[in-house]
Order: structure tokens, then C-alpha cells, then sequence
């Protein structure tokens, strides 16, 4: 009888890590914080999964909206609805010069040309995008500086308030020179 009681302890101790739910937005509480939150400060919550088309979309969105944000009236709204971490914060100091030295950028053609590499898993994805780019400084009214090229992007996202927001971005080649 002795023996046949073991294997059911055995079962029964290891049956509640088998079956323990994860920890999600809605369930997490945080000392300071009202019950009702769902999400503590700095806390990236879950998300949906998001899939390559969207992540694609999301980096078109972003390059359409540079028009708006680093060009008056310098959409800093925008850029908080779109961005975050780095990005956000070198983006914010950008604008700060771009307004202090009276210069913008405009943009003719901006265009993802395709996403080469993708991956995702929970509140976080990675995606390299090769994008082509037409910018042009001004400063003062008078062109400072101008380039038009292809390269090579690497974009982390992060679900932030329930939103996909764009986190942080690398150039990681180029495929043409600047004039």
C-alpha cells in the first residue's frame, strides 16, 4: 500500500507547476499601486503577438509621420503615440536641436523596400527592414545637407499600453552613398 501511495504524492506536488497560469497585465498588482491598475509603472504589458505585416505597417506609419515630426509644428504628440524608450527620448533631443538651430528636415521618397528578417514572442519583436530614403536638412531656410539611399534598418518594438510602439532603431548597412 505503501508503494502504491508514493507516485500519487508525487503526482500531486508537481500537478500545481504544471497547471500554474502565467502572470499576465491583468493580474499583476504593485505596491503603491490602486488594485485597478492594470499595469505597473515601467512595465511593459502583454500584447497580441504581432505579425510581420503588422510590424511592417507600423514601420511605414513611422516613416510617414518623420514629415510631421521632425518638421514644424514638430508633432511631439505623434511621436509619443508611435515611440518609445530610446528611440522616444533621442528623437525628443533631436527636435529640441532641429528648433533651437532653425533648421527641419523634409522628406521626398520613404518607402519600406522589404523586411528581411522578423521575429516575435510576446511583448517584443525585431524586425531589419531595408528602406529607401530621401531627406534633406534645412537650416534657415537654405539646404544643408542631403541624402538619398537604401538601407538596412533594425527596428525593436515593444507593446506599450496597449499599443505597438517602435523602441529603438539601428542602421545596420548602407547600399548607397550619400550625395
Amino acid at each position: 500500500m505503501v508503494l502504491d501511495m508514493k507516485p500519487i504524492i508525487l503526482v500531486a506536488i508537481l500537478t500545481p507547476l504544471w497547471l500554474a497560469a502565467p502572470a499576465t497585465a491583468e493580474n499583476i498588482t504593485c505596491a503603491g499601486q490602486r488594485p485597478v491598475t492594470t499595469y505597473c509603472e515601467n512595465y511593459i504589458s502583454q500584447g497580441q503577438n504581432i505579425t510581420l505585416g503588422q510590424a511592417s505597417d507600423l514601420i511605414s506609419r513611422w516613416l510617414d509621420a518623420k514629415q510631421r515630426i521632425f518638421a514644424p509644428p514638430f508633432d511631439r504628440p505623434l511621436l509619443a503615440r508611435m515611440t518609445t524608450g530610446i528611440l522616444y527620448s533621442d528623437t525628443v533631443k533631436a527636435i529640441d536641436y532641429l528648433t533651437n538651430s532653425n533648421s527641419q528636415y523634409r522628406y521626398g521618397v520613404q518607402k519600406v523596400e522589404s523586411v528581411e528578417r522578423f521575429a516575435a514572442s510576446g511583448n517584443k519583436a525585431t524586425l531589419e527592414v531595408r528602406i529607401t530614403e530621401d531627406a534633406t536638412l534645412y537650416r534657415n531656410g537654405k539646404v544643408d545637407s542631403s541624402s538619398f539611399n537604401t538601407k538596412l534598418v533594425r527596428y525593436t518594438l515593444e507593446y506599450w499600453d496597449g499599443i505597438w510602439k517602435i523602441a529603438d532603431s539601428q542602421i545596420m548597412s548602407h547600399f548607397t552613398t550619400n550625395n
